[in-house]
């Protein structure tokens, strides 16, 4: 994998170099934004992951291990069912990092304890759809009422269920219309290929493997884009910051390879997930890649769908996104 990424390394990436400059140089002003609450073990990095995800691959590879053992650290991979009980154990604090769907926050935001926004990647506006079943009568949101539909709730797919409710008129209460079956993104996949579900709301890399199935998909690119986001602790930010920004510099640089050398990433992805090639390649077709810090435009887009939450009643408590990312003037 060295030799493949190497070739990756030496164009730029969607968000450029000079962005991720920034983004190392923003973490010389993180000591001062939080006070640390415990201790950490400062010879072991903890990092959240959902099986089948492009962080698969990183994983497998150790391009991380690689790098932090010159820092006399290790790294403790942390495979988790979903993004909502990642979350849960970076704000438990069982984790130090991990990478997440940017609605999960919106929804799951409590306050003290909660994750930090540390970077994202770019949004997608076709990453999630509405798959229904081979010769479904369902056109669109407004046929899913009194049908089962899987999908994980407080993630990025109940988001989009939402917004789609919104926009055709029906208001976020008509959720409770459907007959919700709570299932991730391949639980779902599979319930909807067995018929044990009417829809299936997925994201990717599942979107492109029912596409590539002919199973028909709903899409919506006029929504706001959400888009994948990664978070740490207070503690992580006070106490690591040479070892947060080797980790970026490797995620980085396996942004460029996943941009660059799209054939070989999808073959060790296929090995690491067996998810076929092919639709590995469909994925980076509509995919863009390349980590960047929470610029002002960012904040206010998450923004966005944390007052879209509270104002459809959907989470009780308001907060300001803008206290809780890193900010690259300090």
């Amino acid at each position: 994998m060295e030799k493949g990424i190497s070739k990756g390394m030496k164009k730029k990436i969607f968000w450029g170099s000079i962005v991720f400059i920034v983004l190392l140089s923003s973490l010389l002003g993180f000591t001062t934004l939080f006070k640390s609450e415990g201790s950490l073990d400062l010879k072991k990095f903890r990092i959240g992951y959902i099986n089948r995800d492009t962080l698969t691959a990183l994983k497998d590879q150790q391009l991380l291990e690689n790098q932090l053992k010159k820092e006399g650290i290790s790294v403790e991979w942390i495979e988790f069912q979903d993004e909502v009980r990642l979350y849960q154990a970076l704000e438990q604090g069982n984790l130090d990092f991990g990478k997440v769907g940017d609605a999960v926050p919106a929804f799951l935001h409590k306050g003290k304890n909660s994750p930090i926004y540390f970077a994202a990647e770019p949004p997608n506006p076709n990453a999630r759809a509405i798959a229904v079943s081979k010769g479904s009568k369902i056109k669109g949101v407004k046929d899913l009422i009194g049908k089962k539909v899987a999908y994980t709730k407080f993630s990025n797919e109940h988001y989009f269920l939402l917004q789609l409710l919104v926009k055709n008129g029906l208001g976020t209460d008509a959720i409770e219309d459907f007959e919700s079956i709570e299932a991730t993104s391949s639980e779902g996949m599979e319930l909807l290929q067995k018929g044990e579900v009417d829809a299936a709301v997925v994201s990717e890399p599942y979107v492109s493997q029912l596409k590539s199935s002919q199973y028909p998909l709903i899409f919506d690119g006029e929504l706001p884009a959400n888009a994948d986001i990664y978070l740490t602790t207070k503690e992580n930010v006070k106490e690591r910051k040479e070892t947060l920004n080797t980790v970026l510099q490797v995620i980085y640089e396996y942004d460029d390879f996943l941009t660059n050398d799209i054939h070989l990433a999808a073959e060790f992805l296929y090995q690491s997930t067996n998810i076929l090639h092919a639709v590995w390649m469909a994925v980076f077709e509509n995919e863009a890649y390349g980590i960047s810090p929470f610029f002002e435009g960012m904040i206010a887009e998450q923004q966005k769908k944390v007052d879209f939450l509270y104002e459809q009643k959907v989470i009780e408590h308001h907060y300001n996104v803008a206290d809780y990312v890193v900010k690259l003037d300090e």
